[in-house]
């Protein structure tokens, strides 16, 4: 192999592990919240920009970790009917299932499920129908995860998996952080 071989080998190599690096990971906090849009089994969409100056509260999961995180969902619950509904009007709560695997005629039957969910829930359930929501944060299919995103559109707090108790209680901590200091 030549000195030149050798060399466009190792940049090219050296591009790749970066590459993969920097799609490992999920969003980095303190940076700005890439763009998104979801969209309910209703047909009602939520963006970014729809967002704006409110807190962002997104749990994007799959069906089938949909109650890895129930405890923490509860207990956000509790305190956000807690606050006074001038505070709630700041507080945007979205729950995600990832829906990129829907395809036509199933489709009908994931809105269908969306809807049903909804109710049982009492709270709007959307779809990120083509996955780009999954993307652009980089976050973990078939895992439970939360992105808090501040008003300013920057990202507060990330994570992936299971949210222990102790965990729980910090993001209760930086949610009234940021309610009250903003």
């Amino acid at each position: 192999m030549t000195k030149r071989n050798f060399t466009a080998l190792l940049i090219t190599l050296l591009a790749c592990s970066i590459s993969t690096f920097t799609r490992a990971g999920g969003l980095q906090v303190g940076t700005e919240a890439p763009y998104f849009k979801v969209k309910s089994g209703a047909g009602d969409e939520v963006t970014l920009n729809m967002a704006k100056d409110k807190i962002v509260v997104i749990f994007y999961e799959t069906k089938e970790v949909a109650e890895q995180n129930r405890k923490l969902k509860s207990q956000l619950n509790i305190s956000y009917h807690e606050l006074a509904d001038s505070q709630k009007a700041f507080i945007v709560r979205l729950p995600v299932i990832n829906c990129s695997s829907a395809f036509w005629p199933i489709t009908a039957i994931w809105k269908s499920r969306l809807r049903e969910n909804s109710l049982r829930e009492g709270l709007t359930i959307y779809g990120d129908w083509d996955g780009n929501l999954l993307s652009a944060y980089r976050l973990k299919d078939k895992e439970s995860n939360v992105v808090i995103i501040d008003r300013k559109g920057i990202i507060r707090y990330f994570a992936s998996g299971k949210i222990e108790n102790d965990e729980i209680s910090r993001i209760k901590v930086l949610l009234k952080e940021l309610i009250y200091n903003q």
